[in-house]
């Protein structure tokens, strides 16, 4: 009887080690009540939209950061006071407003032209009281020379924020001045771009480029258009007194395990920010929550982050990064890609979620598209392995160039966005609110991404854009 008491005993045990350990790793998945929570914060009227650099954005990445702080990911932000590692990493902001109306003047056919901001032009935005350089018409990818005043007209049908993007790279590639043909979009906005403060970024310890971009009347486009290539065109006026502001982003990692593999990083991101509150708005509801847009992205992100802090150590070491300001310029990506902690180089991959929360029509229903997919091979690698992703169905709409990821991806890093965005109405409207989330999708989607990830963050794969695909 003692035999089989004992025996009983051992068996119950065993049961009870097995059971205990299942649950663990049941635990270890997504749930879908770990995500409903998040959502049920993030996107909460209390959050009043996670406005780009309001107190509501700052809570959000404290809110991060204290969650990977539960979850056993290390903090790699800034360092507080007395010197210990925080979750935060704070970029500074100023924003200026002109103290005297500035003007862009030029020589055509022996006659001086200056012109007015807010009647042929508007600055859209701009880091120097007054600059100058010569004309440089550009069409396509081409270059600009130094300092050289360029001129751009809109693509048919180009998204804004693809246009935006291709402003920038051409001032990052040196041009002083950007000169770009109205978009119907800025033209219903012109008294309002007219009178706006102007904001760039100023980050500690490095430069800021120059970045000077001014929005020309169709008329005025024109006539530069017709004058020839190396005509002076100068940009004067005053810059008032700036007002300093900030955006935050929420950065943790996970230190790989692999003295050969745990120097090369794997960012997984989103962006913290929304729309905020928009007392203008039409109707009752002026809260801005972006359930989908981007609170869905970093819950995934958040998540992920989670089931891998939860089992063995990766071989590579895994960043998690929740950009701020992704809304109002891409602040805080070009801060975090400018301030590495690590070689560039050694950034393999980049993986941005963004509008997971309801699935797409365009795809099958547990499919996610990846922005980008035939850039580079990193998509296909990723769905041998079993990931639900395939080519983003809407092309036209730009979407590579439209989230954070474009910031990594123009400097070389193979980044990415993951997404299920089916072009719902509630984009950018008060609409876009925790009640229109499928959670059994969002669930889904975000467990069927975490054996991929596990494969690319033990393994010794970089990925490489195709043959000129790059950014």
């Amino acid at each position: 009887m003692k035999t089989n008491h004992y025996k009983s005993a051992t068996f119950l045990a065993a049961f009870l080690i097995i059971f205990s350990s299942f649950g663990y790793a049941q635990k270890s998945l997504i749930q879908e009540r770990n995500v409903r929570a998040g959502m049920e914060f993030l996107a909460s009227d209390a959050m009043q939209g996670r406005g780009s650099g309001t107190q509501f954005e700052w809570i959000a990445a404290q809110y991060l950061g204290t969650q990977m702080q539960q979850f056993g990911i290390e903090p790699a932000g800034e360092k507080d006071a007395s010197g210990n590692a925080t979750y935060l990493q704070t970029v500074n902001i100023a924003r200026n407003s002109f103290a005297e109306v500035p003007k862009l003047s030029y020589l055509a056919n022996g006659t001086q032209v200056s012109l007015e901001n807010g009647k042929e032009m508007v600055i859209l935005r701009t880091t120097t009281d007054s600059i100058s350089g010569k004309l440089q018409k550009i069409s396509g990818d081409e270059k600009p020379q130094f300092g050289a005043v360029v001129l751009i007209k809109p693509k048919d049908n180009e998204d804004p924020r693809a246009l935006n993007q291709r402003m920038q790279t051409l001032s990052t590639n040196g041009a002083s001045i950007v000169l770009v043909e109205e978009t119907p979009q800025w033209r219903s906005q012109w008294g309002n771009l007219a009178s706006r403060r102007l904001s760039f970024t100023i980050t500690a310890g490095q430069a800021t480029n120059v970045t000077n971009w001014v929005i020309l009347s169709k008329d005025v486009a024109n006539a530069i258009s017709q004058i020839a290539d190396g005509t002076e065109i100068e940009f004067k006026g005053k810059l008032g007194e700036p007002q300093k502001v900030q955006t935050w982003n929420a950065v943790g990692k996970i230190t790989g395990s692999d003295p050969k593999l745990s120097s090369e990083i794997i960012l997984l991101s989103a962006h913290l920010d929304h729309l905020g509150v928009r007392p203008t708005a039409p109707g009752n509801d002026k809260i801005f929550n972006g359930a989908d847009d981007d609170a869905s992205g970093c819950i995934a992100a958040l998540e992920l982050g989670r089931v891998l802090a939860s089992g063995k150590k990766p071989k590579r070491t895994v960043y998690f990064a929740f950009f701020g300001s992704e809304e109002a310029g891409g602040f805080g990506a070009t801060y975090f890609v400018n301030n590495l902690a690590f070689p560039k180089e050694k950034l393999v991959a980049n993986l941005e979620f963004e509008m997971i929360g309801r699935p797409d029509e365009k795809v099958k229903p547990e499919e996610l598209w990846l922005t980008g997919y035939e850039r580079s091979n990193l998509g296909a690698e990723l769905a041998k392995r079993g990931a639900k992703l395939v080519q983003d169905p809407h092309p036209e709409q730009n979407f590579f160039q439209r989230s954070d990821n474009y910031t990594l991806a123009r400097q070389g890093i193979i980044a990415h966005t993951v997404s299920s965005f089916g072009l719902h109405k509630d984009y950018h409207q008060a609409s876009d609110e925790v009640k229109t989330i499928d959670f059994k999708h969002m669930t889904y989607a975000i467990n069927s991404m975490v054996k991929p990830i596990q494969w690319l963050i033990n393994s010794n794969f970089k990925p490489s854009w195709y043959e000129g695909k790059k950014p």
